[in-house]
């Protein structure tokens, strides 16, 4: 596998930086009208994605401490957007999972961006559809790589 030149790093980067430049008043309303703060929507989204997860693992994804985390979660426990258990396998440990209510939220915020680039995508004539979807597949690739090294709760 080759690196690109810096010059071609750095072009893509922009273009990058455009996209969400270009797409930052485009947020779709279910976005907008979203209350709450950025660590409790990474919670949700990690739990989403993720399955139920201990605070200290979501502590480590967010990038805070476990006492701020205990405080997050207890913040969305009472917005009855979690749920917090003893693990079955080990009763000390509290795992933490979206609720029926949760998983809509993140559900409808989910489906609002999809509808949005499905709007956007519309728009686009079918030779710009087959080089994006050539970039995506590329893009996939390369993050399944990747995974190895990420975190993964």
């Amino acid at each position: 596998m080759t690196c690109p030149d810096g010059g071609q790093k750095e072009r893509i980067l922009s273009l990058a930086e455009d996209v969400f430049k270009a797409g930052r008043n485009q947020v779709p309303r279910d976005w907008h009208r979203l209350d709450l703060t950025m660590p409790q929507l990474k919670v949700l989204l990690s739990l989403f994605v993720d399955g139920p997860l201990p605070c200290s693992s979501l502590a480590e994804a967010v990038g805070v401490s476990l006492p701020t985390m205990n405080g997050v979660l207890e913040r969305l426990k009472d917005q009855d957007l979690i749920a917090r258990r003893p693990d079955h396998q080990d009763r000390r440990r509290i795992l933490n999972s979206p609720t029926a209510r949760g998983h809509q939220l993140i559900e409808r915020l989910w489906t609002s961006g999809q509808d949005w680039l499905s709007e956007l995508l519309d728009r686009m004539d079918s030779a710009d559809l087959e080089t994006i979807e050539q970039a995506l597949t590329i893009i996939v690739r390369a993050l399944s790589r990747q995974e190895q090294h990420a975190w993964t709760g």
